[in-house]
């Protein structure tokens, strides 16, 4: 799909990672990057006995199924919405139907790019940034309790990412059965680089270093790599997960 109002998927730049870590014994984030639709996720699932893997993966193929199934046109907040709130009544209706799969959940984030414009849509702790003209932005506000706390000054941003309760979610896809979604709209310029990552990435890196990484002299790729060795490096307690997609220059 390269119509005006398809993703320009031919000259993109798109790089990924994910690593288990340095203390848990298997990898709960899931990760999907799609060029011909332009769409990229990433989730990080919650729950005992390997559900939080379920969880997310789950959630990542519904959303992508989704999409791409409706890219004969293109596809809106709404459509987007619909996608996770399908990926959610799908891992709730899981749990109740296994008990070992009780209270699973998971975080999602997804960046859908057609043509000149984008699409995030969001649920949790998992995040994207945007890196414009060399400077970062977080694009995506956490759904948890101290991310909260922080939005109505109770508590310092700095003391939230030390406190034991910082990841205590608010929401997440598939606990409930019904979930609300953040989806965010805007132009899509020459030269934007997207980072998205999950928790695991977000406790060490802050907006100015990912705009550092993204910045480099050096391919997708292999920022998507550098950021993730640098969190496990520095942290390494949970899973670390990122994708980095860099649009050319016009």
């Amino acid at each position: 799909m390269n119509d005006p109002d398809g993703p320009p998927t031919t000259r993109v730049d798109v790089g990924y990672h994910t690593l288990v870590g340095r203390v848990r014994d298997h990898n709960e984030d899931t990760l999907k990057v799609d060029r011909d639709i332009g769409l990229f996720v990433v989730a990080d699932g919650m729950g005992g006995h390997n559900a939080g893997e379920r969880a997310s993966q789950l959630a990542v193929e519904v959303v992508h199924g989704f999409v791409a199934d409706h890219t004969d046109k293109p596809v809106g907040a709404a459509e987007l919405t619909r996608a996770f709130l399908r990926a959610n009544t799908v891992i709730y209706e899981e749990s109740l139907q296994h008990s070992e799969r009780s209270g699973m959940g998971t975080t999602l984030t997804a960046l859908l790019v057609n043509g000149t414009s984008y699409r995030v849509a969001h649920v949790g702790d998992s995040r994207a940034w945007l890196v414009r003209d060399g400077v970062g932005r977080q694009i995506t506000d956490d759904h948890s309790v101290l991310a909260e706390q922080v939005r109505l000054g109770v508590i310092s941003a700095e003391d939230a990412a030390r406190h034991p309760m910082r990841n205590v979610l608010t929401r997440s896809i598939g606990n409930t059965p019904d979930v609300e979604v953040d989806v965010l709209e805007g132009e899509s310029l020459p030269g934007d680089i997207w980072v998205l990552g999950t928790d695991g990435m977000t406790q060490v890196m802050d907006t100015e270093r990912i705009a550092e990484f993204a910045t480099g002299n050096t391919g997708a790729d292999q920022t998507a790599r550098a950021i993730v060795d640098a969190a496990c490096a520095e942290d390494g307690s949970d899973n670390v997960t990122a994708v980095v997609v860099r649009f050319p220059n016009a």
